[in-house]
């Protein structure tokens, strides 16, 4: 794999010619979609493969922060990732100048004056009406704003009122919001790893689902009460395990074919013991090599047990003993 921080930052002035520099980043990191997805989480960074699919498909300017996520992802250093925002914010700018050059080179309507018109007010009005039309415009956005967050809230569930801002009693995938925003910067504290972009989207549901298991809860993946209050109560969760100490037990345990293991690992979780996946079915599979539920109540573990490194590591090494090889698990690079 190419390392994406030494390559230099590229000489472009059009978005399309931006988009094309982001696709040789991800083409020469040598990493698949899924493997990006997973860096940039373990980053702090939200980058779905879809997402990234998209981005790098279009020829319009990407927005900021997937443009850092994957420069994150792809190793590229902080100064550089500094260089590329720059870069986009310029290009961002002269495509803004157009549009802002012929705004403020219109004249006024000279077609009737002040006395002629009759539905004219009296006075000279064409003085304030740019600075007003921004006025305007800037507050419409923060309304428009506050109005696509409320209406992403279910509709009919009551408030809470122990904070400055009104949430739901119940947040689900889907939202968006400070509520989110709060909630995830609640996990991170808590150890679990998680972007903190206001948007309850599938790594957030992971998480959520991952401490509703460490802390007895019922499995549902949304937020309610009971699910604050373990929260902010006494500590339930492990002391996590760090990549490279994943890694050193994996290498250990599977001695004879120890790269395979890690590299097996690292695609279907990411290295990461606390990953829990939502399948298309709403069946879950958990931990480092995803065991599924109905492998759990197969094997007779809770899913606390699954989460547990240890253990999800053992279980793999006596599947693998089983079975001579990984066929047990398929996971296929991404496009």
């Amino acid at each position: 794999m190419i390392d994406a921080a030494r390559d230099p930052v590229p000489q472009v002035a059009t978005a399309g010619e931006y988009v094309v520099a982001l696709r040789d980043v991800r083409r020469r990191s040598g990493l698949t979609y899924r493997d990006i997805s997973r860096r940039a989480s373990a980053a702090g960074h939200w980058l779905p493969p879809s997402t990234l699919a998209t981005m790098l498909g279009r020829n319009t300017l990407p927005r900021e922060r997937t443009v850092v996520a994957l420069l994150a992802a792809c190793g590229t250093s902080a100064a550089d990732i500094e260089r590329w925002v720059g870069l986009r914010r310029d290009i961002e700018a002269r495509l803004s100048e157009p549009a802002r050059w012929q705004e403020e080179s219109t004249p006024p309507d000279t077609a009737s004056s002040d006395a002629d018109s009759p539905h004219r007010p009296s006075g000279d009005l064409r003085r304030v009406t740019r600075p007003a039309r921004r006025r305007l415009r800037m507050g419409a956005l923060a309304l428009v704003g506050a109005l696509t967050v409320g209406a992403l809230l279910p509709r009919g569930e009551g408030m809470t009122t122990t904070s400055a801002t009104a949430c739901p009693l119940v947040l689900r995938q889907g939202m968006y919001g400070p509520c989110v925003q709060d909630l995830q910067e609640r996990l991170v504290a808590r150890g679990l790893r998680v972007p903190v972009d206001g948007w309850f989207g599938p790594d957030t549901t992971s998480r959520v689902i991952a401490f509703q298991a460490m802390a007895g809860l019922s499995v549902s993946g949304t937020v309610d009460r009971p699910f604050l209050d373990a929260l902010s109560g006494d500590p339930v969760l492990p002391v996590p395990w760090s990549e490279n100490r994943v890694s050193t037990h994996l290498r250990k345990t599977f001695a004879p074919d120890a790269a395979e293991a890690v590299r097996l690992a690292r695609c279907v979780s990411g290295l990461d013991p606390l990953r829990v996946e939502v399948t298309a079915d709403g069946s879950r599979r958990w931990g480092l090599f995803q065991f599924s539920d109905m492998e759990l109540s197969r094997r007779g573990v809770d899913r606390r047990t699954a989460l547990d490194p240890g253990w999800n590591i053992a279980a793999a090494r006596d599947v693998w003993s089983r079975t001579g090889d990984f066929s047990h698990w398929r996971c296929l690079p991404s496009p």
